[in-house]
């Protein structure tokens, strides 16, 4: 006997599985409820009301109800019988689909993605097959409200290569899903801006799961290595970092020393001028205002510029298409080694990392000076050696800077000055004390003789054009004066006190 009563009890449960304010409360009702309809006799009409009002939920308002809901659907899905879950698959996936586009709580997307995937990785071949079309449909939709339908499509993608490697690669499907992403990634390149960048940036995602589960594919890829090269500019950071972590994991599986051997079907070796590009983009990746700082995309750029520095020291050849010729002066900067910079491409990335590290910015300064400790301890020291002026010009401003600016104290505590000393010990140790000094000796008498050069015009200035000698000496003093005063605040707030208010 079963009374009428308890299946109204189970609507509260359920009810409670989602509204309850607490916790453990939302999770009791969520195993009751789960146990009930797996244990418990009912008609189809009310187990289809049932699992209607569980999809129900996941649209709930608030973030902990929503959460609670999709783990219930979760298990529903893992423990339901298979013919069962084969008839409610369409019931399940497009409000799953719909939700995963629509919700702004991260932690709901990763929630709904996971039960995607446990759906996609417990349906049969012909159902997979049938939701697959479905999904390349929404990729090849147009229109001005296409937009949600292409994202969907761009993360199910992934979902569908990391869950079902085994359908993906059956027939012409990963041919087919490949041939669309990089058809809507070529879209964005060139770019002008970032407008859309979220579709871009899922197609890469999608991108990098191929990668990882069938490299042998994307490797001959060449027209989407092309655009990924061209997207380590890209304006937004997060496709900056996913176009950057796609292209470390393809470099790190390269030998930079037998590149015209082992790895003579990389993009590296069939795209001409691919080095180049790609140094390029990095170091601009590196040259950022400090309110930009993102830490992950400078430490990959680090990664891969160590790589790319080895593999142009020894395929040199490889670096520059035949149109190319080398970098303009404009990246290379004020340096009077110009042709001899050109024709060396590892001289040229050694003296855009020195000049990019040359004007203040700590977090800037910082990560160049990691590149440069990355590649002492990644390269052997005759490869350094010519470059040492390069490399410990930037790094003697920074303390110089930093040694004017700071007390003693404070220079002695500070973690940047710090870095840049253990930088430079690095170095030492690296091509040893007499090389190292010599070069230390000829970058302190460059900049003597740019100081006295300096003083020299400055005083022909007072003389020549007096008018602007004034304007530059009142211009001096106002920057003195901010200096005094920001450094009074900082010490007054060293010690705990309130920054004083200017009216």
């Amino acid at each position: 006997f079963m009374s009428a009563e308890f299946y109204d009890l189970m609507d509260i449960i359920l009810k409670l599985s989602v509204q309850s304010q607490k916790s453990a409360i939302r999770l009791l009702s969520s195993q009751i409820f789960l146990q009930y309809l797996m244990d418990y006799p009912m008609g189809k009409q009310r187990i289809d009301r049932h699992l209607q009002q569980i999809v129900l939920n996941i649209k709930y308002e608030y973030e902990e109800g929503r959460l609670s809901a999709i783990d219930l659907l979760t298990s529903v899905i893992q423990k339901f019988p298979f013919p069962v879950l084969e008839s409610n698959s369409q019931l399940f996936f497009l409000p799953l689909v719909l939700q995963m586009v629509n919700d702004d709580c991260k932690s709901c997307k990763e929630a709904v993605a996971n039960c995607i995937s446990v759906l996609i990785k417990r349906l049969s071949t012909d159902t997979v097959q049938n939701l697959f079309d479905y999904v390349k449909r929404w990729s090849q939709s147009s229109g001005i409200d296409s937009i949600p339908m292409q994202k969907a499509a761009a993360q199910l993608f992934g979902i569908f290569v990391v869950t079902r490697p085994d359908y993906i690669k059956r027939g012409s499907n990963l041919a087919d899903l490949m041939a669309l992403t990089v058809k809507a990634i070529n879209k964005y390149v060139p770019f002008d801006d970032n407008s859309e960048w979220e579709l871009l940036y899922f197609n890469l995602v999608c991108v990098e799961k191929v990668n990882k589960e069938f490299p042998s594919l994307v490797g001959g890829n060449y027209d989407l290595w092309g655009a990924q090269i061209k997207l380590l500019a890209f304006p937004h950071p997060w496709v900056m970092q996913i176009s950057s972590r796609i292209i470390n994991s393809h470099l790190a599986s390269l030998d930079p020393e037998k590149l015209l051997h082992q790895n003579r079907d990389s993009f590296v070796v069939k795209i001409p001028g691919s080095l180049y590009d790609m140094s390029r983009n990095l170091c601009r990746q590196l040259d950022f205002d400090d309110i930009h700082y993102v830490e992950t995309i400078a430490t990959l750029a680090i990664k891969n510029i160590v790589c790319l520095f080895q593999a142009m020291k020894h395929h040199p050849d490889l670096c520059y298409t035949t149109d190319q010729n080398g970098p303009d002066r404009e990246e290379i900067g004020d340096n009077d080694n110009f042709e001899k910079i050109s024709k060396d491409p590892c001289r040229w990335i050694m003296a855009r990392l020195s000049n990019m590290a040359k004007p203040k910015g700590n977090r800037r300064r910082e990560s160049i000076f990691k590149c440069f400790a990355a590649l002492c301890a990644s390269c052997a020291a005759h490869y350094l050696t010519p470059y040492l002026e390069l490399i410990i010009d930037p790094i003697d401003r920074a303390i110089r800077e930093a040694s004017n600016s700071l007390r003693p104290e404070e220079v002695e505590s500070s973690p940047f000055v710090a870095l840049s000393k253990e930088v430079l010990q690095l170095y030492e140790d690296a091509v040893g004390t007499d090389c190292f000094v010599e070069s230390y000796a000829k970058v302190n008498r460059k900049v003597r003789e740019k100081r006295d050069k300096r003083r020299q015009e400055i005083a022909a200035e007072a003389v020549h054009d007096p008018q602007a000698a004034a304007k530059r000496k009142i211009k001096k003093q106002l920057l003195e004066k901010e200096r005094k005063k920001r450094r009074v605040e900082d010490r007054r707030s060293m010690r705990g006190g309130a920054k004083k208010k200017h009216y």
